[in-house]
C-alpha cells in the first residue's frame, strides 16, 4: 500500500502557484535544482499525481489562516480566550466543509480539516470539529502553527485536542523554523503537548524541517510522536540540509515504524519523494514499505 500523508489541494490553482512562487523554502539553504511539481494544485492535478505514483490514499490537509496572517496581540504568547477575529468563523467552517466535500468525490482522498484559536473559542472549535469528524467524514486535523501564529500549547486549542481524542483523529503539525525565529513550530515546542496529551496521535511534518538536528531529542523523550518525510527528503544535499545518510540515521534512531511519507504536493510529487526515500541507505524493502504506506495505513485505520 502507498499512502501520501501530505497533500494540499486548492480550489483556485492560481492560489497554489502564488504560494509556491511567493513563499520560497529557505530553511535548507541553497540547492542547485529543486524538483517542483510544476502545477497549481487543483483536484485534477492531485489525482493525476496520485495515479502517476500508484498511490492508494492521500490525506488532503486543510489549513485556514486569517487573511493577512495577523500576529498575536502585543505582549501575549497565546491568543485571548475570546477570539480576536470571530468575523471569520463562517469562513473557517465553510473551508472545512469544502475540504470534506472535495475528498468525498474520490475514495483515495482523506480530508484533514483545520482550526484556528484566533477565530473560534475552544468550546466552539470542539463542537465544530465534532461535527466534521462525525458527520462530514473528516479523518484528521492539520495545524500550521506559523501560519496561524499559535504555539501548540495555546489554551484555545484545548477543545480542538478534545475533539481529536474523542474521534481518534490524528493531527499533522507543520514543524520547522520560522523566518522570524519565534519558534512556533520548532521541534522542542511539541514536547509539552505530547506530555500533557499522550492520547493524541501527533505527526510532525518534514522531520523537523530545517531544525532536523533538534528532532531526535524530542522523539526520544516522547515516543508517542510520529514524523513525516515530506519536503526534507527533497532537500537532501542542500547547503543547510541533511545528507541522505543523516536522514536515514535519524529515521532509524526514531524508529522506522514511527515515520510516514508525504509529498507536500503541489510543491513536490509523491513519485519524486518516493524516489528520494528509496535512495536512503540501509533500509530493507519491508522497511521502505512501512515508510511509504504501511505505517500511515495503520495510523489512519486503513489496514
Amino acid at each position: 500500500m502507498r499512502v501520501d500523508t501530505h497533500v494540499h489541494i486548492y480550489a483556485d490553482p492560481e492560489r497554489g502557484r502564488y504560494e509556491i512562487e511567493n513563499f520560497p523554502i529557505v530553511e535548507y539553504g541553497e540547492m542547485a535544482e529543486i524538483p517542483l511539481a510544476g502545477v497549481g494544485g487543483s483536484r485534477e492535478d492531485a489525482l493525476d499525481m496520485l495515479a502517476a505514483a500508484d498511490v492508494d490514499y492521500a490525506t488532503v490537509l486543510g489549513s485556514y489562516e486569517v487573511p493577512g496572517y495577523p500576529d498575536l496581540p502585543e505582549g501575549r504568547r497565546h491568543w485571548p480566550a475570546e477570539p480576536v477575529y470571530p468575523q471569520y468563523r463562517d469562513d473557517l467552517v465553510a473551508y472545512n466543509r469544502w475540504v470534506c466535500e472535495l475528498a468525498s468525490t474520490d475514495a483515495r482522498l482523506l480530508p484533514f480539516v483545520s482550526a484556528n484559536p484566533a477565530v473560534m473559542t475552544s468550546d466552539d472549535a470542539r463542537e465544530h470539529l465534532g461535527q466534521a469528524f462525525g458527520d462530514w467524514g473528516a479523518r484528521g486535523l492539520k495545524l500550521h502553527p506559523i501560519g496561524i501564529r499559535t504555539y501548540p500549547d495555546d489554551p484555545g486549542l484545548a477543545g480542538v485536542y478534545d475533539a481529536c481524542i474523542e474521534a481518534g483523529a490524528p493531527i499533522v503539525f507543520h514543524s520547522g523554523p520560522d523566518t522570524r525565529g519565534r519558534g512556533f513550530s520548532a521541534p522542542a515546542v511539541f514536547g509539552e503537548l505530547a506530555a500533557a496529551r499522550p492520547e493524541l496521535k501527533l505527526v510532525l511534518a518534514h522531520l523537523g524541517g530545517g531544525s532536523w538536528r533538534d528532532t531526535l531529542a524530542v522523539a526520544e523523550a516522547f515516543p508517542n510522536l510520529m514524523y513525516d518525510l515530506s519536503e526534507i527528503v527533497i532537500w537532501i544535499g542542500a547547503t543547510a540540509g541533511p545528507s541522505a545518510a543523516e536522514v536515514a540515521e535519524l529515521v532509524r534512531a526514531i524508529g522506522v515504524e514511527r515515520v510516514v511519507t508525504g509529498s507536500d504536493f503541489p510543491w513536490y510529487t509523491f513519485a519524486t519523494t518516493a524516489e528520494a526515500v528509496h535512495a536512503l541507505p540501509g533500509f530493507s524493502d519491508a522497511e521502505r514499505d512501512l515508510l511509504l504506506g504501511e505505517n500511515a495505513a495503520r495510523l489512519l485505520g486503513l489496514a
